[in-house]
């Protein structure tokens, strides 16, 4: 007896031993039986494991086979006339793998099938499953976590294929290859399908002959091209649908017929397979286009929840054509840098409170001289108000008189007015993009490598808002015996109530233009109580929460309008500019007058808006605009503010 090199009590290790000594699939339980209790009592010494293996062996040998059955990695027959039989189904699984080694060797010899399997042996012993599912399952990486012995249901008629997992599904996609090429090369056969397929396809004979000839000489190199790009899928379709339409006609198949029908349910599989990921492939490639298209509009700075909560034009959400890990890989290939010390396309910046947020390079300096225009705005307006209400009470401030603290107050208010802004200034990156920046009029942001004073930065002269404040004054306030008498009555009673108030002048404005807002609102709303179901009003309703999705918190409606109408309107004379300005703003007016018949209460949605939007920006007469992405995004927040500005009736 031939004994194991390594002494073992796996029992499966020992059954496997066994098949392979007798060469054959199927054992005799007695007979392995006596084999054990054999190898028990020479190797006992060496492998205490084999104790319960002494003496009397079925009842143990039974229970550990048992358990190997309901893996499935042994069929075990019950009990008949005293004869027991083991079924190794690795050993039938070794057999057949190399049965698919001899077929790719000689391609004559035909694909293993159920009719194949002897009478004596349990048809359990494969696993059957419908072929195209199994095939697909395969092709995408999901193996059975135990060798298995598949029956692929090829339905039809046709016998199921016997096939190992551990026969790569590769090779079984390339022998069915081979089996139709050998069929193909046929003389007889090489015409009348090709004749068959030309026919089918009038004007494109040329094309036909050269995907057929291809397959014929190179069928991998074929299924390499559709693997691609999906090129010549209806013409092997046209292929696979003519050579089964005219097996199917046959009454008595053959062994040789069987097999073509079989290699053609593999290739269909296989080419719907690659079809359906040639189409993924594309969807995703085309939702990735988007999303950089996206990334370099309005408001062309993002954070994590925006770019995943980016969509499409029908108001997809492009999180559905790709994986948040592919989403992931692709910003991180955005974000890496290039060669050398080049910045990468996509940059990241955070706020003071860690949030993060990315922009495109090329969208830096537009973004940065937007926003300067809005804060300029902002800050000086609060500052002239603040500093005049401060004068009349008699109150002196420090950044009224000294500069340096001046400088202070512009960085607290514009920190304020808008953290975006302030976070880019202060950015990693932001120097070198200032000193690539090439734009005519390019706006300086650096000198003697340091940032320019707040002042210069955002064009607001202390001198100018100090003196524009002192002259809104009443008039007795620069007779000096008057202003001396009631500015000490007031500032003694200042001292008394006076709180300290850590609220920036931004801040203040920010919140009285937002309950403003929303005191129109309520106004307009107001006259329609007595019909809680307007249309106008339910309009209105949804158009204020279009604006808050795409008005910034640190922003208004007013304000995100006046900032891209710099950008669209290029017009340097101020003439020029205002006219542009309300020709456009009638022009979506006229629109949304047309269209407002086609809302509906529920319909006022941002992808609503942006559609409308994209239909508008896309007429000719706006076609010599050239900056369409800031125009795209100004009609859609004049139409918000339409709709939020609804009138009764």
């Amino acid at each position: 007896m031939a004994e194991n090199t390594e002494v073992t009590s796996n029992i499966f290790t020992l059954l496997k031993g066994f098949s392979t000594k007798q060469r054959s699939a199927v054992i005799d339980f007695s007979e392995f039986a006596d084999y054990v209790r054999s190898y028990a009592q020479h190797h006992i010494n060496e492998n205490a494991g084999l104790q319960a293996y002494l003496g009397s062996t079925d009842e143990a040998l039974e229970g550990d086979l048992k358990k190997l059955s309901s893996s499935r990695q042994v069929v075990l027959t019950s009990k008949s006339q005293g004869t027991q039989t083991i079924f190794v189904i690795s050993s039938f699984i070794d057999q057949y793998n190399d049965r698919y080694k001899d077929i790719d060797v000689n391609i004559s010899i035909p694909f293993p099938n159920m009719n194949d399997i002897p009478k004596n042996v349990p048809t359990n012993i494969v696993t059957k499953i419908p072929g195209g599912e199994q095939i697909m399952n395969f092709l995408d990486g999901k193996m059975p976590a135990e060798r298995t012995l598949f029956a692929l249901d090829f339905g039809k008629g046709t016998p199921d294929l016997l096939f190992p997992s551990s026969v790569p599904v590769s090779m079984l996609i390339k022998l069915a290859l081979k089996k139709l090429q050998d069929l193909l090369r046929k003389e007889e056969s090489h015409d009348y399908f090709l004749k068959k397929l030309t026919n089918a396809n009038p004007g494109k004979e040329l094309s036909i002959k050269n995907f057929f000839q291809l397959f014929v000489a190179r069928p991998e190199d074929a299924m390499d091209a559709l693997k691609v790009n999906g090129d010549n899928f209806y013409s092997w379709s046209q292929m696979c649908y003519f050579i089964r339409q005219d097996y199917n006609k046959l009454k008595d198949l053959t062994t040789e017929d069987i097999n073509i029908l079989q290699s053609i349910f593999i290739v269909e599989t296989t080419t719907a397979y690659y079809k359906a990921k040639t189409a993924e492939k594309t969807a995703k490639e085309a939702a990735f286009a988007e999303f950089d298209k996206k990334l370099a509009s309005p408001p062309y700075y993002f954070n994590k929840a925006d770019i995943e909560g980016m969509k499409d034009s029908r108001g997809k959400l492009l999180l559905g054509e790709y994986s948040k890990d592919e989403l992931n890989e692709h910003i991180k290939e955005l974000h890496t840098p290039g060669s050398g010390t080049s910045l990468p396309p996509l940059l990241l910046f955070k706020l003071d409170d860690g949030s993060g947020f990315f922009i495109l390079k090329e969208k830096v300096m537009p973004v940065v001289l937007r926003l300067c225009n809005d804060a300029r705005t902002v800050v000086r307006e609060g500052l002239s108000r603040e500093w005049y209400l401060s004068l009349k009470r008699f109150e002196t401030l420090p950044e009224m008189k000294d500069q340096l603290a001046f400088e202070g107050c512009l960085e607290r208010e514009l920190a304020a007015a808008d953290p975006i802004l302030y976070a880019i200034l202060h950015a990693h990156f932001l120097p070198v993009i200032a000193y690539e920046d090439s734009t005519p009029g390019r706006l300086t942001l650096f000198r003697n490598g340091e940032l320019v004073s707040y002042s210069e930065l955002l064009l607001i002269s202390r001198q100018e808002i100090y003196s524009n404040a002192k002259m809104k004054l009443p008039f007795y306030y620069t007779l000096p015996g008057i202003s001396w008498l009631i500015s000490f009555f007031k500032t003694r009673k200042l001292k008394k109530n006076k709180k300290k108030s850590y609220e920036t002048v931004a801040e203040k404005m920010l919140t009285e233009d937002k309950q403003k807002s929303e005191a129109k609102l309520q106004n307009l709303n107001a006259n329609e109580k007595a019909n809680s179901l307007s249309r106008a009003k339910a309009i209105r309703s949804e158009a204020a929460n279009v604006e808050n999705e795409i008005v910034p918190e640190n922003s208004t409606l007013d304000r995100e309008l006046e900032g891209y109408l710099s950008e669209w309107n290029d017009r340097l004379d101020k003439d020029a500019f205002e006219n542009l300005r309300e020709d456009i703003n009638s022009l979506i007016r006229d629109y949304v007058r047309k269209t407002l018949r086609t809302f509906k209460n529920d319909n006022v949605s941002l992808e609503r808006i942006q559609s409308l939007a994209k239909s508008l920006e896309e007429t000719p007469s706006l076609m010599k605009i050239k900056n369409h992405p800031a125009l795209c995004r100004y009609i859609e927040l004049y139409i918000v503010k339409l709709l939020k500005n609804l009138p009764s009736g």
